[in-house]
C-alpha cells in the first residue's frame, strides 16, 4: 500500500539510482558523460518498463 502512494517499486528505484549517481558525480567519482549515459538508460529502463506492463495487463 505504501509503496503505491510514493510511486512504485520501478520509481523508487529509477529515483534511488538518479540520487547515487548525482553523489558520484558531486565527489568526482564520475565524468559527465557517464552520469548523462546512466540517467539516460535509467530513464528509458522506466518507461519500458511502464511500457510492458501497460500492454501486458489485462483487458477489463
Amino acid at each position: 500500500m505504501i509503496m503505491t502512494k510514493v510511486g512504485g517499486r520501478r520509481f523508487l528505484l529509477t529515483l534511488g539510482c538518479g540520487i547515487v549517481c548525482t553523489w558520484l558525480m558531486w565527489e568526482g567519482k564520475i565524468t559527465d558523460v557517464v552520469f548523462r549515459d546512466i540517467i539516460i538508460g535509467t530513464v528509458a529502463a522506466y518507461i519500458a518498463g511502464n511500457t510492458v506492463q501497460k500492454v501486458k495487463e489485462p483487458k477489463e
